[in-house]
C-alpha cells in the first residue's frame, strides 16, 4: 500500500530507497518503480542529485556540472540496459511485466546525447546488447539512434504485456510486429503516420482499449487516402484523441473518416494544417462531442477562409457552435482567426474554460474583445497578436478582461505592449483569482505593487513590460506576500538600463522572497539580439562585444571598432571565472580582432564554437575588409565547430581561399539549384569546419529544387547541413517576410544553445531553424524596414515536438 501510494504520487527517489530498504519492500517498490519508469528524473535529461563537495561546487562550478550531467547519462543509460536485460530474462526481478509506458523516443534521446560516448557507450551494448548496437554509414558511423531503438524494443515488447502507452520513432514493419504483444494499449504515438499502415486491422484484433493517437507528421502524397483507411479499420466510436504535432498532409478524407468516431472524439489537435485541409474544416462537421481543439495554420497565412473560402468558413463555424461540450480551444495563427471563435464566444450552451488566440490583429478585432465577456467560466486566457498603437483595441480588450473574474491564468503577448501602470492595476482589482499572470507593458512603475498585491493565489507574475521598478517596491511588495503566495516566481524581463538592480539589490529580493514564501526572483534589462536568444533558451549569456553599431531596421549607419586587446580581455574574464560551455561568435571587424579571438580561443581549450561569419549585409555590401577574411579563414575555421554562412558568405570565404574564380563573390544568383548550396557546403568543409550549415535564404527554390527566377514560383527555402558523415536538407515553406532582421545572428545563438544543453549538431540546428521560424511568425512588426523577430516567444506555454 505505502508504494502504490507512492507511484500515485510520482515519487521516484523514495520508491528507489525503499527498493533498497529490505527484501519485503524491494518487489513492490521495484514493481511501481518501473510502471513509471518514463518519469525517472534521470530520463529525458532529467536532473538527478550527484553528491558533489561544497568546496568543489564554490570553486569549480563547470566542472562539478560537467560531473553531475555525466553521472545522469550513466544512470540514464543503466535504466534501459536494465530495461532491456530484465526483457531477456537476465535480472533478478521481471522489471518489464511492470512497465505501463514505453517511451521509446527517450531512448533515442540517449543514444543522441554527446555523453553516450566511450565508457557509457561500451557499458550500456557490452554482453547481450552487443548485438544491437547499429552504426550508420560513412568514416567515422555514429550510432542510429532509430535503428537501436526499434532492435531493442522488439526485445522489449515481447515480456511488456502491461505497456498502455507506446511511443517513439517506431518503423512500420516493428509496430505490426508489436501490436500483438501489447494488448492492454491506449496510446500509441508512433511519430511517423507511414507507421500505420496496416495497423489498423491488428489494433481491432487485438487492443480493444485503444483510444488515443499521436503523430509528428505525414507528408506522403497518398497520407490522407491512408490515415482514412486506417481510422475506418480500427473499432468504430473508440477514438477520443488525436494529435498531429507538425506538418502533414492529412486531409478531407482523413475529415470525413473522423466521422466513424463521432461519438468517441472529444480531443482534437491538428498543428501546421495545410492548405487543402484548412479549405475543408467543415468536413468534420460530424465530430460535435469535443471537449478540446487546437489548429494551427500550416500555410503561412496564405488562406483566407472568410473573403476567400466564405462557404466553408460558414460551415466551419456552424460545425464550432454545435459543438456544446466544448471547453477548450485554441487557435493558432489563422488569418482572421478572431472570427472564427466569436461566434462561439457569443454561445451561451458553451462554457469555454480554456481560450488561446494567437495571431489575430487587434485592430480587426474588436468584436472578438467584446465577446470576450460572454465567458464568464474562462479560467485560462493567452492571447497573442498585432498590438494596437493608436489603442483603439486595448479599452474594448481590458473591459472585457476585466469582467472575466474566474480567470486564474492569464498570458498576455503584444496585444498588452501599451499597457500602463492604470491598466495593469484594474485588471489586478478585477481579477482576484489570478494564479499565474503574464503581460507586457509600457512604462511600468512600482505604482502597480499595491494592486498585485492583492491577488493571495497568485504564484507566478511575468512581467515583460518595458519596467521601471525600484528595490523597493519590489520588497515592499514581497513583505505583502501571504500563504497563498507560497511558491511565487516574480520575473522582471525588460528592465529599462536607467532602473538597473545592483547584484546587491537583486541578492537582497532573491533572498527575501525565498524566505518569505519559498519562492523565485529572476530580473533581466532589456536585451541585444544574442541575449535575447540565449535568455529565452534559459542558457546563460557572457558576451565580449568586438564592435558597436548604430543600426536601425533600415541598415547599419555606422560602426566603432572596440580595440581588439581590449576584446581579449573581455574574453578571459568570462572563461576563468565561470567557464563556457559553447562559444558564439558573430561580427568581428578587423583582422587585429579575428587574431585576438583565435589566440583566446586556443588558450582555453578550443572549446565548441559556432562561427556566424557577418561579412556580408542583407542589401549585399561587404561589411568585413579582405585582410580580415584571409585572416578568418587561416585562424578562425580551423577552430570552428559549425559555420552558418549565407549564400553571399559561403562564395566570399571560397573566393578569398581561391576556391572560387571569375565570380562576383557576393552575389547569390551563381547558384542556380540546391545541388550548389551541396557544392558550397562541402568547399568550406575542406577549410576546416567539419560542419558547414548554408543558410538558403537569399535563393528559394521552386518545386523542381532550382533556384526561383520570379516570386510567384518561389515555393520553398533550403538549408544545408553538411557534416563528417551526413549530409542534411531542411526544408521550409518560402514566405517573404519583412521581419528578419538579425535572423543570422539569432539563428547561430540558438544553434550554440541547443549545443550547450546536449544537443547533436543535427538536432541543435533543426530546432534553432523551428526556433527562428517561429519568431519571424510573431514578430511584432517594428521599424519602416527589416523588423526584428520576437525573441521570447518561446517563453509562452506551448507544447515540444518529440526530440526537440
Amino acid at each position: 500500500m505505502i508504494c502504490t501510494q507512492l507511484w500515485y504520487r510520482r515519487d521516484f527517489d523514495t520508491l528507489y530507497h525503499c527498493a533498497l530498504a529490505g527484501k519485503q519492500l524491494a518487489l513492490p517498490a521495484l514493481t511501481n518503480i518501473y510502471r513509471m519508469h518514463n518519469e525517472s528524473p534521470v530520463t529525458n535529461r532529467g536532473s538527478s542529485d550527484v553528491d558533489v563537495p561544497a568546496q568543489e561546487r564554490a570553486t569549480t562550478t563547470y566542472r562539478a556540472r560537467l560531473r553531475q550531467e555525466e553521472a545522469m547519462v550513466i544512470r540514464w543509460a543503466q535504466l534501459w540496459r536494465t530495461i532491456a536485460l530484465s526483457a531477456m530474462k537476465k535480472t533478478l526481478f521481471p522489471y518489464t511485466q511492470y512497465i505501463r509506458a514505453l517511451n521509446l523516443e527517450d531512448l533515442e534521446e540517449l543514444l543522441e546525447d554527446s555523453k553516450f560516448k566511450d565508457k557509457v557507450s561500451s557499458m550500456f551494448f557490452k554482453g547481450e546488447l552487443s548485438k544491437c548496437k547499429v552504426q550508420t554509414n560513412g568514416p567515422r558511423g555514429r550510432l542510429d539512434a532509430g535503428s537501436i531503438s526499434n532492435a531493442l524494443g522488439e526485445i522489449i515488447t515481447t515480456c511488456t504485456p502491461m505497456v498502455e502507452e507506446l511511443s517513439g520513432k517506431i518503423t512500420n514493419e516493428s509496430l505490426l510486429r508489436w501490436i500483438p504483444r501489447v494488448p492492454r494499449l491506449r496510446l500509441l504515438s508512433p511519430w511517423y503516420g507511414g507507421s500505420l499502415v496496416g495497423a489498423g486491422p491488428l489494433l481491432r484484433q487485438h487492443c480493444h482499449a485503444f483510444k488515443s493517437l499521436s503523430l509528428w507528421g505525414w507528408n506522403h502524397d497518398d497520407a490522407d487516402q491512408k490515415f482514412a483507411d486506417f481510422l475506418n479499420e480500427i473499432n468504430p466510436q473508440t477514438l477520443e484523441s488525436l494529435e498531429i504535432f507538425s506538418h502533414s498532409a492529412v486531409g478531407p478524407e482523413s475529415f470525413l473518416a473522423l466521422s466513424c468516431h463521432r461519438e468517441s472524439l472529444t480531443e482534437l489537435k491538428l498543428n501546421s494544417v495545410n492548405e487543402t485541409a484548412l479549405k475543408s474544416l467543415n468536413m468534420l462537421a460530424g465530430c460535435t462531442n469535443l471537449t478540446k481543439l487546437l489548429l494551427t495554420d500550416g500555410s503561412n497565412r496564405f488562406i483566407d477562409l472568410k473573403n476567400a473560402h466564405n462557404d466553408v468558413f460558414l460551415e466551419t463555424i456552424a460545425w464550432l457552435r454545435s459543438c456544446k461540450m466544448l471547453r477548450a480551444i485554441t487557435i493558432r495563427d489563422f488569418r482572421g482567426g478572431q472570427d472564427l471563435i466569436t461566434p462561439i464566444l457569443l454561445e451561451n450552451d458553451i462554457c469555454l474554460t480554456h481560450l488561446e488566440l494567437k495571431g489575430y490583429v487587434m485592430a480587426d478585432a474588436r468584436d472578438f474583445h467584446q465577446a470576450l465577456s460572454n465567458q464568464p467560466s474562462l479560467l485560462e486566457l493567452h492571447l497573442q497578436g498585432d498590438s494596437d498603437e493608436a489603442g483603439e483595441g486595448g479599452p474594448v480588450l481590458v473591459e472585457s478582461l476585466s469582467q472575466l473574474v474566474n480567470l486564474t491564468d492569464l498570458r498576455l503577448q503584444d496585444v498588452s505592449d501599451y499597457f500602463t501602470d492604470e491598466v495593469i492595476g484594474r485588471l489586478a482589482r478585477s481579477l482576484p483569482k489570478l494564479e499565474g499572470w503574464y503581460t507586457s507593458g509600457w512604462g511600468v512603475t512600482d505604482a502597480i505593487w499595491p494592486d498585485i498585491a492583492r491577488l493571495q493565489s497568485l504564484r507566478r507574475l511575468d512581467m515583460a513590460a518595458t519596467s521601471r521598478f525600484t528595490a523597493e517596491g519590489i520588497l515592499d511588495f514581497i513583505l505583502t506576500l501571504g500563504p497563498g503566495n507560497k511558491g511565487l516566481v516574480l520575473a522582471v524581463m525588460m528592465g529599462e538600463v536607467e532602473y538597473n538592480l545592483s547584484d546587491e539589490e537583486q541578492n537582497m529580493i532573491r533572498d527575501t522572497i525565498a524566505g518569505g514564501v519559498d519562492g523565485r526572483f529572476e530580473f533581466q534589462l532589456q536585451r541585444e539580439a544574442d541575449q535575447k536568444v540565449i535568455t529565452a533558451h534559459m542558457c546563460y549569456a557572457m558576451t565580449a562585444t568586438t564592435a558597436l553599431t548604430a543600426q536601425n531596421t533600415l541598415g547599419v549607419h555606422d560602426i566603432h571598432h572596440i580595440p581588439p586587446t581590449f576584446v581579449g580581455k573581455q574574453i578571459d574574464a568570462c572563461i576563468e571565472d565561470i567557464g563556457v560551455d559553447v562559444v558564439k561568435i558573430g561580427m568581428l571587424a578587423s583582422a587585429g580582432t579575428i587574431n585576438v579571438v583565435a589566440d583566446a580561443l586556443e588558450r582555453h581549450g578550443k572549446p565548441t564554437c559556432v562561427l556566424d561569419p557577418v561579412m556580408v549585409s542583407t542589401s549585399g555590401s561587404q561589411l568585413l575588409p579582405d585582410s580580415a577574411i584571409t585572416t578568418l579563414i587561416h585562424r578562425l575555421l580551423p577552430l570552428t565547430t559549425i559555420l552558418t554562412p549565407n549564400i553571399p558568405e559561403a562564395r566570399l570565404l571560397l573566393h578569398h581561399a581561391n576556391l572560387i574564380h571569375h565570380m562576383n563573390p557576393v552575389s547569390p544568383r551563381k547558384v542556380t539549384s540546391s545541388y550548389d548550396l551541396v557544392s558550397l557546403a562541402t568547399s568550406l568543409q575542406s577549410l576546416g569546419p567539419p560542419h558547414i550549415l548554408i543558410k538558403g535564404g537569399h535563393s528559394p527554390v521552386d518545386t523542381a529544387y532550382n533556384v526561383a527566377t520570379t516570386p510567384s514560383s518561389a515555393r520553398w527555402v533550403q538549408d544545408i547541413l553538411k557534416t563528417p558523415d551526413d549530409l542534411i536538407f531542411y526544408t521550409t515553406d518560402y514566405s517573404p517576410h519583412a521581419n528578419t532582421h538579425g535572423t543570422g545572428c539569432s539563428l547561430a545563438s540558438a544553434i550554440a544553445c541547443n549545443l550547450a544543453l546536449s544537443r547533436t549538431v543535427p538536432q541543435a540546428c533543426q530546432n534553432a531553424r523551428l526556433w527562428i521560424e517561429a519568431g519571424i511568425r510573431s514578430a511584432p512588426n517594428l521599424g519602416r524596414g527589416r523588423g526584428p523577430i520576437d525573441h521570447f516567444h518561446s517563453l509562452q506555454m506551448r507544447r515540444q515536438p518529440p526530440g526537440g
